[in-house]
């Protein structure tokens, strides 16, 4: 399982890497939350992003747009892909439909803001055969969260 896991992260790089060459990108990467507000906070806290704004906002289905950047002008200013955080109805599971991988600069200083804002450990850190630094957790509704870092 791991391999396979290893295997899926390489290819996901090398798709990036396509993905830039013709001019597509990620637009947005979605994570389904059943308190999505409380889930907007735990990656603004964990890991210092800000909201940008709110393409839906009503009883029934919420949708909070998330950028890197401490201020929301740094975050509307970001280049990176933004997290779309959505309401995800009671009965699906969590990660039912979005898997999220973020690049982190320290592995470790990451997976313990993650736990200490009420995130789990999934699968402790290791490394690929190409020397790729990985880690896996969960946010506090339960969506899988990959953390990968490149050594210097």
């Amino acid at each position: 399982m791991k391999m396979i896991a290893i295997a899926l992260a390489g290819l996901l790089w090398a798709g990036a890497a396509s993905a830039q060459e013709s001019g597509i990108r990620v637009r947005s990467v979605r994570v389904l939350a059943t308190d999505p507000d409380a889930l907007a906070t735990f990656y603004k806290n964990a890991f210092g992003m800000s909201e940008t704004r709110r393409p839906a906002d009503r009883p029934a289905f919420k949708e909070i747009a998330l950028n890197s950047g401490s201020t929301v002008d740094l975050a509307k200013k970001s280049t990176t892909t933004p997290i779309v955080i959505a309401t995800r109805p009671k009965d699906a599971p969590a990660g039912a439909m979005a898997s999220l991988i973020l690049e982190v600069p320290d592995l470790d200083k990451a997976i313990a803001s993650v736990t200490k804002h009420g995130g789990k450990l999934q699968r402790p850190a290791g490394k690929s055969a190409e020397g790729l630094n990985f880690a896996f957790v969960t946010d506090p509704d339960g969506n899988q969260i990959e953390l990968v870092n490149t050594p210097k």
